[in-house]
C-alpha cells in the first residue's frame, strides 16, 4: 500500500494550556499556588488517550460511547485547523488583508474578520459543491428513489427505518476532509438527513452513519493533520472529477441555464465595495448578488433561478415517477407516516402531493416555465398554493370528498414544510448545507477554545458528559411540549450520538415515541428562556446539581433567575445547588470565560428580522441586568468577588483571530454569534425572516419564525405570518 499523504500543509506546532480545560474533575484540580506548580505532562502522556480507542457501535439503546466522543472531538480538532488555514490563507480567492489599506482606521479591525469569513464562506460553497458529487456518485444508491405508494404498502413501509445494509468504508473510501465536513454538518440535521436518505435512496448512508473507525484512523494524533491514503486520493479523483485538495480545483464554478447549457461561473468577484456592508454586491456564484449571463442564448440566471430549477425537477420527479415532494414524508413526530388508506386518502403529510395532482400542476407548471424568460419567483410558487388551497372544489378533488373543503392543521403544516426546502436553497438536498456547516462553524470553534482534546482528564470528562447528556434527554423525553437547549458539554454527545443515526432514531423513538431533532435555527430569545428552563429542570431532576459549570456572568444570571431566598430555605434541591455553586466557586480551575467554559450551546442560535423581536431583546437584556445584579448582591454577601462583566469584555467577541467592538451594544452568550457577517451570504445562516407577507410566510401560515426550529419550516426564511401553529413549530 503507498504510504498516506497529508490532506493540507502541516501547521506549526500549536502550544496548549493544559492547567485550564474548563470542564475537570475535582480530584483532579490543583491548587494556584506558585510554590506549588501544576505538574508538568510528557506530550506522549497526552496521546496516549487517543489511541487504541474501540469505536464498536453500541447497542441501539445505549447512548455513544467514551470512545467515539474522542473520536469526535480528534475530528472536530482537525476540522478547526482546516478553519484557521483556510481564513488566515492570505490573497486566497483574491481576498487580501491588504484591502483595507485604503479603509479608515476606524474600520479596518471590523474588516480584517469579514476578509477571513469571505475566504472561509468561499471555500465551503466549493466544498459542498464538491459533497453533492461525491454523494451522488461514490455512495451507494437503492436502484429508484421512494414512490408515494411505498408508504401505502406495508411490505414497504414497515421496511424504511430497517432498509440498508452497512457500508464498508475501508481505507479506500476517505473522502477529503472538507467533504467530511460538509457530511458531518448535514447528519447534524437529523430529520433533513433522514428525509432525503430515504427519498434519494441512501439509507445505507443512514444505517453505517459516520465511520468513526476510518476517521480515527485518518486523523494524526499529535498535529490533528487528515491523512487519506493514495488509493483514497485516486478513488475519489476518479469518481467525481475533482481534485482531492478542495483548491485544487477550478476557479470556477458550473452552474445550469434553464435552457440546458452549462455557464462557467466565478466563485467570488466580491469586493470591499462598502466597509459597513462589505462583499453583498459580489456576483459570483458564492456571493449574495450572484447573475451570470449564458454565451450561448444570453439569458441570465441567479440564485433565485436556480431555485425554481430546483423545484422544477422536484414537481416532475413527483408527476413522472410519484416520487413525493420534499417534506411531505415524515409525520410531525419526525417519523415516516403510513396511509391510512392504499389510495393514500386524507394521508395529512401527503397533501401537498395530492393537491399538485388533483390540479396545481397546471398552475406550476406554467409557473417554472416562465423560467425560461426570468418572470418567476418561489414567491409565485407560494402563491399558486395559496390560491389552490383557497379554491374548495380542488381542495375536495385532493381528498376525494365531497364534503368538507377544510384543511386539517398537519395538512397546512405539510405546505409549509414542503416550502421550507426551497425559499433560501437551490441544493437538491432538504436545507441549504452551507449555512449549515456555518452555524456548526461556531460549535468547532468552542470546542476548539476548551480544548478537551489535550486534557489529561479526557475520559473522565467524556464519561461525564455523557452521563450529563442522558439526564438531558430524559428531560427532553418527560417534556414533550418545552425545547431543552444544551450545554456544550451535553451538545458534544448529542453531536456524536446523532452521527450513528439509525441509532439515534431507534434511541429516540425508544424514549420518547419522537424522533427528536436537533433544532438548526432557535430565534435567540426564545432560546434564552429555554436554557432557562433546561437549567431549572436539570437542577430538580438531579437533586441540585449545577447544570452550566462556569462563572461567567451570563450563567450566573441564568442560576438567580431560577433560584429565590425561599427556595434556599424549603427546598432541598435549591439547596444542594447552592453547595454545589459554593464548591463550583471555590474550585480555581473553572473559568468565567465563556469560550473556555462548557455554558450554553448557541450556535444555533439566529435572529429575525421584526421589530417585536427587537423589542423582546431589550426586554430580556433587562431581565438578564436584574437577575445579574441579584447575583452580584449574592456574592458580595458571601464574601467573594462578583461575576465579571467589564465593558471591553461585554461589547466585544473574537472573530476569526480578531476582537470585534460593539460599544453600545448588548451581547450575551445565547446570542446570534456575530462572527457570521449574514449580509454577505445568498442565504443568511444566522437570521431568520419574521415579517408577515415575506418570503417564507407561506400559504395562510399559522406558525411563527420558530418554525425552523423543529424540523418544520426549515429555511432560512421559515416565519410564516399568523403567530403560533403550536408545540411542532417551536
Amino acid at each position: 500500500m503507498n504510504e498516506p499523504q497529508p490532506y493540507s500543509t502541516p501547521r506549526s506546532t500549536k502550544r496548549h494550556d493544559i492547567t485550564n480545560m474548563g470542564l475537570k474533575d475535582d480530584h483532579l484540580s490543583t491548587p494556584t499556588n506558585p510554590d506549588f506548580p501544576p505538574p508538568s505532562y510528557d506530550p506522549e502522556d497526552l496521546i496516549t488517550p487517543l489511541t487504541n480507542l474501540n469505536l464498536d457501535q453500541p447497542s441501539a439503546q445505549q447512548p455513544p460511547s467514551i470512545d467515539q466522543c474522542i473520536a469526535h472531538l480528534k475530528l472536530l480538532t482537525a476540522l478547526a485547523n482546516l478553519r484557521e488555514d483556510i481564513s488566515t490563507s492570505e490573497s486566497l480567492f483574491g481576498l487580501s488583508d491588504s484591502l483595507t489599506d485604503k479603509l479608515p482606521d476606524q474600520y479596518k479591525q471590523e474588516v480584517l474578520p469579514k476578509i477571513r469569513e469571505k475566504r472561509w464562506q468561499v471555500y465551503v460553497f466549493r466544498a459542498v459543491e464538491r459533497f453533492r458529487v461525491w454523494w451522488e456518485k461514490c455512495l451507494p444508491s437503492s436502484a429508484r428513489m421512494l414512490q408515494q405508494k411505498d408508504l401505502s404498502s406495508h411490505g414497504h413501509f414497515d421496511l424504511i427505518t430497517q432498509k440498508g445494509r452497512v457500508i464498508n468504508w475501508g481505507a479506500d473510501r476517505a473522502p477529503p476532509l472538507d467533504v467530511l465536513m460538509v457530511l458531518h454538518s448535514f447528519m447534524l440535521n437529523p430529520r433533513t438527513f433522514f428525509e432525503d436518505c430515504i427519498r434519494q435512496g441512501k439509507m445505507d448512508v443512514w444505517v453505517t452513519g459516520l465511520p468513526w473507525a476510518l476517521i480515527n484512523s485518518c486523523i494524526d494524533n499529535s498535529s490533528f493533520d487528515y491523512v487519506a491514503t493514495d488509493e483514497a486520493r485516486s478513488n475519489f479523483e476518479q469518481m467525481t472529477g475533482f481534485a482531492w485538495d478542495n483548491l485544487h480545483d477550478p476557479s470556477t464554478a458550473k452552474v445550469l441555464c434553464p435552457r440546458g447549457h452549462w455557464i462557467d461561473c466565478p466563485w467570488t468577484d466580491a469586493f470591499l465595495d462598502d466597509p459597513k456592508r462589505p462583499f453583498e454586491q459580489g456576483r459570483g456564484y458564492a456571493d449574495r448578488s450572484f447573475t451570470a449571463t449564458c454565451a450561448q442564448c444570453n439569458f441570465t440566471t441567479n440564485h433565485e433561478i436556480l431555485k425554481l430549477q430546483k423545484f422544477r425537477r422536484d414537481l416532475q420527479a413527483l408527476l413522472k415517477d410519484d416520487v413525493p415532494m420534499p417534506g411531505t414524508i415524515l409525520s410531525l413526530e419526525g417519523r415516516p407516516e403510513k396511509a391510512l388508506k392504499p389510495d393514500l386518502k386524507r394521508h395529512e403529510m401527503f397533501f401537498p402531493n395530492r393537491i399538485i395532482i388533483a390540479g396545481l400542476k397546471t398552475l406550476l407548471i406554467e409557473a417554472t416555465d416562465n423560467i425560461q424568460v426570468g418572470k418567476s419567483t418561489v414567491i409565485d410558487i407560494r402563491d399558486a398554493f395559496d390560491r389552490a388551497i383557497r379554491d374548495a372544489s380542488l381542495v375536495r378533488k385532493a381528498n376525494n370528498t365531497t364534503i368538507s373543503s377544510t384543511l386539517l392543521p398537519k395538512e397546512k403544516i405539510a405546505i409549509r414544510r414542503m416550502m421550507s426546502r426551497y425559499w433560501e436553497n437551490s441544493s437538491p438536498f432538504a436545507l441549504d448545507l452551507v449555512g449549515a456547516v456555518m452555524r456548526q462553524g461556531t460549535f468547532v470553534e468552542k470546542m476548539a477554545n476548551i480544548d478537551w482534546i489535550h486534557s489529561p482528564a479526557l475520559h473522565s470528562t467524556m464519561a461525564r458528559l455523557i452521563k450529563k447528556y442522558q439526564t438531558f434527554f430524559l428531560i427532553m423525553a418527560r417534556n414533550p411540549n418545552h425545547v431543552a437547549v444544551p450545554t456544550l458539554d451535553v451538545d458534544l454527545a448529542w453531536h456524536t450520538h446523532q452521527l450513528s443515526p439509525a441509532r439515534y432514531y431507534s434511541y429516540s423513538v425508544a424514549k420518547t415515541n419522537i424522533f427528536i431533532d436537533h433544532d438548526d435555527k432557535i430565534e435567540e430569545n426564545k432560546l434564552s428562556d429555554a436554557f432557562k428552563w433546561t437549567s431549572r429542570m436539570y437542577q430538580k431532576l438531579t437533586g441540585g446539581e449545577i447544570y452550566s459549570e462556569c462563572t461567567c456572568w451570563y450563567c450566573e444570571a441564568i442560576r438567580e433567575s431560577h433560584t429565590s431566598t425561599t427556595g434556599r430555605l424549603f427546598s432541598s434541591s435549591d439547596r444542594n445547588a447552592q453547595t454545589a455553586l459554593n464548591r463550583l466557586h471555590d474550585n480555581t480551575d473553572v473559568s468565567a470565560d465563556p469560550n473556555k467554559t462548557p455554558h450554553i450551546s448557541a450556535h444555533n442560535a439566529v435572529k429575525t428580522d421584526s421589530a417585536a423581536t427587537r423589542t423582546a431583546a431589550a426586554v430580556k437584556a433587562a431581565q438578564l441586568e436584574a437577575s445579574y445584579q441579584k447575583a452580584c448582591r449574592r456574592a458580595k454577601k458571601r464574601g467573594r468577588d462578583p461575576p465579571t462583566r467589564d465593558d471591553d469584555y461585554m461589547f466585544s467577541y473574537y472573530a476569526w483571530g480578531y476582537p470585534l467592538y460593539y460599544p453600545g451594544l448588548f451581547y450575551a452568550p445565547y446570542m446570534a454569534p456575530v462572527a457570521i457577517t449574514g449580509s454577505m451570504y445568498p442565504c443568511n445562516p444566522s437570521c431568520m425572516s419574521a415579517t408577515q407577507g415575506a418570503a417564507g410566510n407561506c400559504c395562510q401560515g399559522t406558525c411563527g419564525a420558530g418554525m425552523a426550529a423543529g424540523g418544520s419550516c426549515g429555511g432560512a426564511s421559515g416565519g410564516c405570518a399568523g403567530g403560533s401553529a403550536g408545540k411542532y413549530c417551536e
